[in-house]
């Protein structure tokens, strides 16, 4: 998937969830020319043409929290650490989770993605886009085939929806991918 298509599918599944806080829209012309950081390629085209307000937050079991264009330099804050030979100056948060953060790596156009859960890195995509992808055809699972809730009654996932997530990611992305995909979300 390209990542305006992309862009455009998670404005559509952000909008599809009434519990979500905040807003996101998407808009065909750049709506910003400057960031307080260096952005290029996926990620660029990302904040581009997204328009942030109020701490947008997908609820649910992907729940993630988008970083607002305005606060991505001070994101980064805490993580990037002297003599830290994990973390580069080209990485970019994007998004957070219960203080783990998804992250891209700007020095590639296609801005492959990364998760960090306790400052240990691992790569859930080559892209944003197949991020994006991933991201939101798990979140149509969950909402479509499971009107939003996941768990049995013990709050445990269910094993069709652990199941279903499974086969999506391995129809998108590479298996360690898909592992790392799933090892962000669920632990």
């Amino acid at each position: 998937m390209n990542i305006q298509n992309a862009v455009q599918d998670f404005v559509s599944k952000f909008k599809m969830n009434d519990l979500n806080m905040g807003e996101i829209d998407y808009t065909d012309d750049e709506n910003e020319t400057s960031f307080p950081v260096n952005l290029n390629g996926e990620i660029r085209f990302f904040y581009s043409h997204l328009i942030l307000n109020d701490h947008p937050t997908f609820d649910g079991t992907f729940f993630i929290q988008i970083v607002e264009s305005q606060e991505l330099n001070e994101m980064l804050s805490g993580w990037r650490v002297q003599n830290d030979t994990t973390w580069r100056d080209e990485y970019i948060i994007f998004a957070e989770r219960n203080g783990d953060v998804l992250f891209c790596d700007t020095q590639n156009i296609t801005s492959p993605v990364y998760g960090s859960i306790q400052k240990r890195n691992f790569i859930i995509s080559n892209s944003l886009a197949d991020f994006l992808d991933a991201f939101c055809s798990a979140i149509e699972i969950e909402q479509s085939k499971y009107d939003g809730d996941a768990t049995d009654d013990d709050f445990n996932f269910r094993e069709d929806f652990l199941e279903d997530i499974d086969l999506m990611l391995k129809s998108k992305l590479k298996d360690v991918e898909a592992e790392a995909f799933k090892y962000f979300f669920f632990g």
